[in-house]
């Protein structure tokens, strides 16, 4: 049993590790889906319009497509059922939506409960450790300071490796949600833009097309 006890402390900082490590890769990740994911809607959707009143509707989705964010999907896919009526427009954009939101989100729910979990794991090693030194306690003779202080340091670590871990990914939680939540803000102001022009302007006719387009 006094051999389990004095292992658990080693395994603890493992986990910590572990978690910690795993939880600023989530984090580094959504940091980088999100920067490609960041675009000026306005200048975007200005330069749309200009290429679809003038019939570049070609154009226009070429445009889309060399922006890697959600923001240019919706426009994309609003833009090809322009022919399809207002129905299929709207179907298309809310469908893109739905599909793109978790992508959004991906995995920011992962990173909370590892900012949550953090301070117990770090717990269980302090208890360990405080188990160890009420063992050493346990034996024919008491054990002075310089035996016990091995024991205190480590669980004063595991806390605050615990703690520290935890700040950091809730940290990292909270600007990731507030730049998620910037991005599907834009995404709900280029939907309502897009549909608005798309169903209040007839699409080109073959007429009214450009030589590109035809």
């Amino acid at each position: 049993m006094a051999e389990t006890l004095y292992k658990i402390p080693n395994v603890i900082a493992f986990v910590l590790a572990f978690l910690t490590l795993v939880g600023l890769v989530i984090a580094a990740d959504r940091f980088l889906y999100l920067r490609r994911a960041k675009v000026d809607t306005f200048e975007l959707l200005r330069g749309l319009l200009n290429q679809l009143r003038s019939g570049r509707v070609k154009e226009a989705v070429a445009n889309c497509d060399s922006k890697t964010g959600p923001v240019g999907e919706i426009f994309r896919n609003a833009i090809e059922h322009w022919n399809d009526g207002e129905a299929a427009i709207r179907h298309a954009v809310e469908e893109t939506g739905m599909l793109l939101v978790p992508r959004v989100e991906r995995n920011l729910k992962l990173l909370a409960s590892f900012a949550n979990t953090l301070p117990i794991v770090g717990l269980i090693g302090t208890l360990a450790s405080i188990s160890n030194i009420f063992e050493k306690f346990g034996g024919e003779t008491a054990p002075g300071f310089d035996k016990l202080s091995g024991d205190v340091r480590i669980a004063l670590l595991c806390t605050a490796a615990g703690l520290l871990a935890s700040l950091i990914c809730q940290l990292c939680h909270a600007v990731l949600v507030e730049k998620s939540d910037h991005i599907l803000e834009e995404m709900g102001k280029a939907a309502a833009e897009i549909t608005f022009f798309l169903t209040h302007n007839p699409p080109p006719t073959e007429e009214n097309l450009t030589e590109q387009d035809k």
